[in-house]
């Protein structure tokens, strides 16, 4: 049977959709690269002032002609994309209008130069030599890219200026060391001479701008960086509501958050108490931590945990497990070294080199032996499996292999990061309560210590944005709520001044949580049966941002995700 015909008012969308995302891909070469796009590897994207004042105004027209879609005579998918196209496009809007981060946040450009290299150089998804030419294009450009950072940056704030110096020389060493040893790992040797001697040309030419770049940033912006990281009570809910389809008032989301934290704590204190009732948690949580493995023990336990979690997913029916692959378990590369753990995965329209990369930050050898025995804490044995949890199976790995079967390309492109990271989070939990760690309070400990980790980002989120409180105070707190060592919690804190709303690990993981017990509740008001893993498959099938997966699980719905 061949499919309806669409409605005017579907084909208007459906054309304006696809019409987007092509310019959309244009305007953002280094996104279409890790998205999966390959026609724009050859540029990086303009970012002088004029040009970003253009975009805007593009981006105006786009809302404009989405305005004047009939969004009443849209049905199925249509009816729900149309408002995740439209709340990307205001969120984009925002962002260079009101946020302004190309004019307040020297990273914005750092960012741009080692992410726009790395994402031609970490997947063989072409010829070396293909990749080879995009490079040299890219790195061409490097030189007008951080001439429009010098005449854009203004009012930039003193910290994000010293972590700017930083990942500009971490950026300097990937060039000249990670970078031609990514490529020699795929065959750069079986590339013309010539060609060879041209990229090296072209690399060494690009590392020297990046070290001029951080002498700039060091010598002459850092002196007078005198600007103000944060965003402030409006901005703040307002990007919430764009980006993460949440619309509650900070005050609410204050309410709730603290109302999580002295749940969370209580349970920490019953579980505590099972591992040794003569000593506080505070005394027990303190010890958990400090049994990790040795450094050079970090990613070998990583490995033999994801074949692990595997099996442990298809025994306890978890989930439905698309492939039987597992992500390259690696040291973070040098420059995104500012968290502890990520998964670096292909996009999801990438058709060839569909690796995917567990990043585990490693102790820098820079660092005090005091520094690096407490970064070391936040692989603690618990706190390990959680993050193999989070970050491999059935976290963002397994996202992963959803993508393919989301519906369409528009939530692809934009899904929310309260979904893919509150999903990962909500992971964590829920295989504890499956049985993981076959009921060791030590296991679950580990779990309560990351979700009062994700609550102390909540807190300082709002802390640091909303409410004006002093990092250094925001930082002693953030220790005490998530049982974090001074040093860790302090770069936890540094990276919510730029990370403004990374409340939304907590934020979408009880979202899901609320979700799944709505969903229960239909069920059986039907008599129908709740099956945990026909739950997690039809979530991980959409793709949506929990407020609007609502409405497809649950017909009819009006009830809040939050409250």
């Amino acid at each position: 049977m061949s499919p309806a015909p669409l409605s005017a008012a579907e084909a208007a969308y459906t054309r304006l959709a696809s019409e987007y995302l092509d310019w959309y891909l244009g305007a953002n070469p280094i996104r279409a690269t890790g998205l999966g796009f390959h026609q724009h590897d050859d540029r990086l994207p303009e970012v002088s002032a004029d040009a970003l004042t253009h975009k805007s105004e593009v981006l105006h027209d786009w809302l404009a002609r989405l305005e004047e879609v009939d969004r009443a005579a849209l049905t199925g998918d249509a009816a729900v994309d149309v408002r995740v196209l439209e709340y990307a496009i205001r969120a984009d809007l925002a962002e260079l209008e009101e946020e302004r981060p190309w004019e307040r946040d020297p990273g914005f450009y750092v960012r741009l130069v080692s992410y726009g290299l790395d994402s031609l150089s970490s997947r063989d998804f072409a010829p070396v030599a293909e990749r080879l030419h995009s490079l040299r294009s890219r790195m061409a450009r490097i030189p007008d890219v951080l001439e429009s950072a010098k005449e854009n940056l203004g009012g930039v704030p003193k910290l994000w200026a010293q972590l700017a110096v930083r990942d500009a020389r971490g950026t300097v060493a990937y060039l000249r060391k990670d970078l031609p040893a990514a490529l020699a790992a795929q065959g750069l040797a079986k590339v013309d001479a010539s060609e060879r001697e041209a990229f090296t040309h072209e690399r060494e030419e690009a590392a020297r701008h990046l070290e001029d770049f951080a002498t700039w940033l060091e010598k002459d912006l850092l002196p007078r960086a005198d600007g103000d990281y944060r965003l402030g009570r409006e901005r703040f809910e307002k990007k919430l509501a764009l980006e993460e389809h949440v619309t509650l008032s900070a005050d609410q989301l204050r309410d709730i958050n603290e109302r999580a934290i002295r749940e969370y704590k209580t349970w920490v204190a019953r579980e505590a108490a099972k591992v040794d009732p003569k000593k506080t948690p505070e005394q027990v949580m303190a010890e958990l931590v400090k049994d990790h493995p040795a450094a050079d023990q970090l990613i070998p336990t990583a490995r033999a945990q994801l074949v692990e979690l595997q099996r442990f997913v298809r025994e306890h029916d978890i989930l439905t497990l698309p492939s039987d692959a597992l992500p390259t378990v690696r040291e973070t590369p040098p420059y995104a070294r500012l968290g502890f753990a990520s998964m670096d995965t292909p996009g999801p329209f990438e058709k060839k080199a569909t690796e995917a990369y567990y990043n585990i930050t490693p102790v820098e050898p820079a660092w005090t032996p005091e520094q690096q025995a407490q970064h070391l804490t936040y692989f603690n044995r618990a706190g390990l499996l959680g993050i193999s949890v989070h970050e491999g199976i059935p976290g963002h790995f397994v996202q992963l292999l959803y993508e393919s079967r989301i519906p369409t390309d528009v939530r692809k492109v934009f899904s929310p990061a309260s979904v893919v990271e509150g999903w990962a989070h909500y992971t964590e939990q829920m295989m504890v309560d499956e049985g993981l760690g076959n009921g060791d309070p030590r296991i679950r400990l580990g779990q309560l210590r990351r979700a009062l980790q994700r609550h102390a980002r909540w807190y300082a989120a709002l802390a640091l944005h909303v409410y004006g409180e002093p990092l250094e105070s925001v930082a002693k707190r953030y220790a005490e709520i998530a049982y974090f060592e001074p040093f860790p919690a302090l770069r936890e804190v540094e990276r919510g001044t730029s990370n403004a709303t990374y409340l939304y690990y907590a934020l979408g993981r009880m979202q899901i949580f609320k979700l799944r017990e709505d969903y229960r509740r239909h069920l059986e008001a039907q008599g129908k049966p709740f099956v945990l893993k026909d739950f997690h498959d039809r979530f991980l099938r959409l793709g949506l941002p929990v407020s609007l997966a609502r409405g497809v699980l649950i017909p009819g719905d009006t009830a809040p995700s939050l409250e």
